[in-house]
């Protein structure tokens, strides 16, 4: 419904806003939030049955955290981020992604200390001061997952296969899923010093943005969507995985091993190399061509280093996050789920309402949804309304039937109407649902 509208006796009135939402940030409305809640109700039921639980963190953090772990060379950092100072003088941020702040949870609660592998799944909202276009929001929402206590290329593919079955039981069936891997903290600077070195005679070739990350953060060369930059780097052929130490490399083999066992189809991007600076080893996109150029469903990776920088013990970590907004877009079902309660209790005289509040409440109590009219309309208006909401009964009380204690029960659908004793009703309508 559009900013400057509201609906008032079934119409619609023009008035003057004098606040409207911030670009790029929406309101959810009924009923396409029943289809974001059908999306966690699915996800909660995938991500448990893997054995992850939901972790919850507060969406102000200190700027520092993400300065250190995203990189202060970043998009992120250096132009998407929300900072402020509070009124001590400290640098807080809205989070413009959740694998720091849960980072620093693990950190900050001791869960280290905690034998095995932590495994954290969250929802909510995150942001970024960027361009709004599809897909792509200033507030945005994610679904995601952390394990946290492992080096094992098990877990990398455990996590990649969750993420692909996540996206299939969400309704996505027509996807990529492009797989590689940056090797560790020294592979990516031997990796950065190599690209630099293949790049700089030719560095009139790449767009002003890529010329900039020249001698910022190199890597993010690769990952440039520009097409005169794609093209450049095609022709100097360009090899990363040249530059990876034997460690990393068997890494990644068992890596592609364990996704073949589990019949994961995937392709090699050699030139996939995510915008966060915490990535190490495995990295990978799922993409989908019906997004246009923002075209990642979800993406994740490993950061073994991430828990050491920000004040815990070494501790090899992975995850992914999936775009709830760009699901929905995929799945096209927003505005098709519609809440439809089961019984509307309607009045023929408004002298009854206190005995229609109490069936209303009565129904609700034993797990059937009901509605009525609260604004004391003819039993006329109140069948017409009864009839936009779909409801599949409409219990009507007169003077008569709450003395006899037998209602009317009117079937919208077929126009049926009978009487139903007050004590059998919750019965009779549990049975017919």
């Amino acid at each position: 419904m559009p900013a400057s509208s509201e609906f008032q006796g079934g119409g619609l009135l023009n008035i003057s806003m004098k606040y409207r939402k911030i670009r790029g940030c929406e309101d959810i409305l009924p009923p396409d939030v029943e289809a974001w809640q059908e999306l966690e109700t699915k996800a909660v039921e995938v991500l448990t049955q893997f054995g992850y639980c939901q972790i919850r963190t507060p969406i102000l953090e200190p700027l520092e955290l993400f300065q250190r772990s995203i990189g202060e060379s970043t998009d992120i950092v250096e132009k998407e981020i929300f900072s402020f100072k509070d009124k001590k003088g400290r640098n807080i941020c809205l989070r413009p992604e959740a694998t720091a702040s849960i980072a620093r949870a693990y950190v900050e609660n001791n869960l280290y200390q905690l034998p095995g592998i932590k495994k954290f799944y969250y929802f909510g909202p995150m942001f970024r001061a960027e361009r709004p276009q599809k897909g792509r929001k200033r507030q945005f929402h994610q679904i995601g997952v952390e394990a946290i206590g492992s080096y094992s290329p098990v877990i990398d593919a455990e996590i990649i296969y969750l993420c692909q079955r996540l996206i299939q039981i969400l309704g996505i069936s027509k996807f990529r899923l492009e797989i590689n891997s940056l090797g560790c903290a020294k592979d990516k600077k031997r990796i950065s010093n190599y690209i630099r070195t293949k790049i700089k005679n030719n560095l009139n070739k790449f767009c002003p943005q890529c010329q900039r990350r020249f001698s910022r953060n190199v890597l993010r060369i690769l990952d440039c969507k520009n097409l005169q930059c794609i093209t450049a780097i095609r022709d100097l052929k360009i090899d990363i995985g040249s530059q990876i130490c034997q460690d990393c490399h068997q890494h990644y083999l068992e890596v592609k091993g364990y996704l073949k066992a589990l019949g994961v189809n995937f392709i090699e991007n050699n030139y996939l190399v995510r915008g966060l600076d915490y990535y190490t080893r495995t990295v990978f996109e799922i993409v989908s061509d019906k997004l246009g150029a923002q075209n990642a469903i979800g993406a994740g990776g490993r950061y073994d280093d991430l828990i050491q920088e920000i004040g815990g013990p070494p501790q090899g970590a992975v995850g992914f996050a999936l775009g709830m907004e760009r699901i929905l877009i995929l799945r096209n079902k927003l505005s098709q789920i519609k809440y439809q309660p089961t019984v509307f209790v309607a009045v023929q005289d408004n002298t009854l309402l206190k005995a229609a509040v109490v069936e209303v409440m009565n129904l609700r109590e034993n797990g059937i949804s009901a509605e009525m009219d609260y604004q004391q309309r003819s039993l006329k208006s109140q069948m017409r309304l009864a009839n936009e909401k779909g409801v599949k009964y409409v219990l009507i009380l007169g003077t008569e039937e709450i003395q006899k204690g037998q209602y009317s029960l009117k079937q919208m659908d077929t126009g049926i109407q009978r009487r139903i004793k007050r004590e059998d009703l919750i019965k009779v309508l549990k049975e017919e649902e």
